[in-house]
């Protein structure tokens, strides 16, 4: 179910169960698969691509530039 004051951009791909709460923005180019929750107020870009039975708690940013400009890691170094 897609709450009525959710925003899904045209070209986005959600499977027929996903449940996306109010205020939460789906990209066009983003994929959602079969199971997924997307909590409210949460933003989703694109290019991305979930699996199945996800959960995306409230306020969630994904596919977004990072929030924190000062923090630099690389995914190398873990």
């Amino acid at each position: 179910m897609i709450h009525p004051q959710a925003i899904v951009e045209p070209g986005a791909k959600l499977a027929d169960d996903v449940e996306v709460g109010p205020w939460s923005y789906i990209g066009a180019d983003v994929e959602i698969g079969a199971g997924c929750r997307i909590g409210p107020h949460a933003v989703i870009k694109g290019p991305t691509k979930m699996g199945k039975n996800n959960r995306v708690f409230q306020f969630t940013s994904i596919g977004e530039d990072c929030q924190d400009k000062n923090i630099r890691v690389s995914l190398q170094s873990w």
